[in-house]
């Protein structure tokens, strides 16, 4: 078992002051706490255009980064694939960068949103009725190290979870969508 910081570097997402002014023509993209699911997948086409501009050159993020929700209510890590627009995380999330070659970030964000990652970020969590992760206590959590082949193997299996999780979904959206054409139809008929 190794600490989060002796594998990784931790930055502070994107310093917004106030809300993220949309514009459509913007240079950037922001991931905002409500663009990420439960399973840890980012909602690209949902991410809002902004201009970043300034003096200082913003932490743009960067292929295979993890990035953490530091507070609310669920703090949830998502790995960054393929990126293809310029694209900032709000200030909301810290930005993880693995240093090691001996975890692969997407095995690293999975952890992080597993229930022993969770519960110890819960219980020295600050605030009660928001969550507040600090930097320091996010760098503490433990972190298994199993070998790549399970890291992999693991990965794989969250994959199919997620799929399997939406296939259901999707049955239970149909089923409801039934039921309420069968409950239209009848009252149709009631009225008649």
């Amino acid at each position: 078992m190794q600490k989060l910081l002796d594998i990784a570097n931790i930055k502070a997402g994107h310093p917004f002051r106030g809300a993220v002014a949309e514009n459509i023509n913007g240079n950037a993209r922001v991931i905002q706490i409500k663009n990420i699911n439960e399973d840890g997948e980012v909602n690209w086409k949902g991410l809002i255009k902004t201009n970043l501009a300034g003096k200082n050159s913003p932490n743009w993020l960067q292929q295979d980064d993890v990035i953490f929700s530091a507070r609310g209510m669920k703090n949830i890590a998502a790995h960054i694939g393929e990126l293809k627009h310029p694209t900032v995380c709000a200030q909301h999330y810290y930005v993880i960068q693995v240093k090691t070659e001996a975890i692969l970030p997407e095995f690293l964000a999975w952890q992080l949103n597993q229930n022993p990652v969770q519960h110890y970020l819960k219980n020295y969590a600050q605030g009660s009725s928001q969550l507040s992760i600090p930097k320091t206590l996010l760098g503490n959590a433990p972190i298994y190290l199993p070998d790549k082949k399970r890291q992999k193997t693991i990965i794989e299996l969250n994959k199919i979870v997620i799929k399997e999780k939406k296939v259901l979904n999707g049955l239970i959206d149909n089923r409801a969508k039934q039921l309420q054409a069968i409950a239209q139809k009848i009252l149709k008929n009631q009225e008649t």
